[in-house]
């Protein structure tokens, strides 16, 4: 028995000692960010408690000086040391900062990682095989070490110093933008080349170039030659370099241009919005809500589905939008409500009676006087009403929520990513796909 005993205090010992170990978070702008993203249990103190940075999943600190969701940043992060701590970390947006280096190596689960607009010189990101979009452009990148990426279909790697881009093992690389880079070499596998590299933009500094030396002759095709040139016309991408001619008389052909066009813009909108809605997306944020407030995660998928604005085809954007604040005040007035309707069952009038009756026998005491004692000394009070009933709170509760879930689904740093994917891949300028998105997005209707 005191074996057994010893060996439970061992037990919860270890785990007390567990919650209890830390890590190390040298940057005052990261830890501010992880108080103001409800990560870091432990306050201001330069570390992470190690249980807490178990339930790190999805990490957006991007432009902390202009994102909304981090209020108490006031510098930008220039450090992301103790982020190799994370190991269920799987998408990382940390751009619009001034951070020189980054180690990812412990960071298994990592699949989406936008790290541009940072003072990056070298990026290894080979021990993350599960990468499927990558953004590292403008930043001081000297060396960027892919490895096998099997699932990459994103690579924007542009405006950097490179001279070497080994990608032969980016199997399904569907999109790449190297321009902006120094004179050097991309090594390709030629299978993956010819089925892809039409998407794939760079300038006259880089050459294609297989492993064994062969110097891969390219067919003629729009390319990046400068920044600005990434604004080009679509009429160019599509070939037409002369535009229609209203006043031509041959209105069958202009008539089949213009409605190619319209069919080319549709296509590129919807490939956003399923960009935008992506799955693991969407359920990355199931995941967080349902822990932020203790709700199973099918539960919320089926609230999202009964009460969301999404409706993950069309946005009905008269219902109410509630604040993050809103969720928290209303849980809170559910549980009062709850209690108090359990209290208004507790305290009916014919059980209190029926209760008192049974006192006055037990003990002989005459009706009037036992009031005059219950007054007295009493206890028990009539519950003070809320205002609402508990389903009342509860449904807005459910509402609130949801529209907590749909606005991190919708959030600002993910529908540029998206956007920029898109801008890239058909060379379109932001004004012009932006005007596209709100003309023909099933998102928002």
């Amino acid at each position: 028995m005191k074996l057994i005993n010893t060996c439970c205090i061992f037990i919860l010992l270890s785990i007390n000692a567990f919650s209890q170990e830390t890590i190390k978070i040298p940057d005052l702008g990261l830890e501010e960010a992880l108080i103001d993203l409800n990560y870091d249990s432990n306050g201001l103190n330069g570390t992470i408690l190690v249980s807490d940075a178990q339930y790190i999943v999805n990490l957006n600190i991007n432009s902390p000086l202009e994102n909304k969701y981090l209020t108490n940043v006031n510098s930008k992060i220039k450090d992301l040391t103790g982020i190799e701590h994370f190991p269920n970390l799987t998408r990382l947006d940390c751009s619009g900062n001034e951070i020189k280096k980054i180690d990812l190596s412990n960071n298994p689960k990592l699949s989406f990682l936008n790290c541009s607009n940072n003072k990056i010189e070298e990026l290894n990101i080979s021990n993350n095989p599960l990468l499927f979009a990558v953004s590292c452009d403008y930043n001081r990148l000297n060396e960027l070490v892919l490895g096998s990426k099997p699932d990459l279909k994103d690579l924007f790697c542009n405006n950097n110093r490179l001279t070497l881009l080994d990608i032969s093992e980016c199997n399904i690389l569907e999109n790449m933008d190297a321009s902006g880079n120094k004179d050097g070499k991309i090594l390709i596998s030629k299978e993956i080349y010819d089925k892809f590299s039409d998407s794939w933009y760079k300038d006259n500094k880089l050459s294609y170039e297989e492993k064994s030396g062969t110097i891969v002759e390219e067919a003629a095709k729009v390319e990046v030659t400068d920044t600005a040139d990434s604004n080009a016309n679509i009429a160019d991408l599509l070939g037409n370099n002369e535009q229609p001619n209203a006043n031509s008389s041959n209105s069958s052909e202009t008539q089949s241009a213009s409605s190619f066009f319209e069919k080319f813009k549709r296509s590129v909108v919807g490939e956003y919005d399923t960009l935008v809605l992506d799955p693991t997306h969407l359920k990355n944020h199931i995941d967080d809500i349902s822990k932020k407030y203790n709700i199973d995660p099918q539960e919320l998928t089926n609230w999202v589905t009964k009460n969301g604005k999404l409706n993950m085809a069309h946005v009905n954007q008269s219902k109410t939008l509630y604040t993050v604040d809103s969720s928290t005040s209303f849980y809170k007035k559910f549980q009062q409500s709850a209690v108090e309707e359990y209290e208004q069952l507790v305290l009916e009038q014919s059980y209190l009676e029926k209760k008192k009756e049974e006192i006055r026998k037990k003990y002989h005491i005459k009706p009037e006087q036992f009031n005059n004692w219950v007054s007295k000394y009493g206890k028990l009070s009539e519950p003070n009403h809320i205002g609402e009933s508990a389903d009342s709170y509860l449904a807005k509760f459910k509402e609130s929520v949801v529209s907590e879930y749909e606005r991190a689904v919708l959030s600002q740093a993910h529908l540029l990513s998206k956007k920029e994917i898109i801008q890239h891949k058909y060379k379109l300028n932001a004004k012009e796909l932006g005007d596209w998105i709100h003309e023909l997005s099933r998102i928002y209707k």
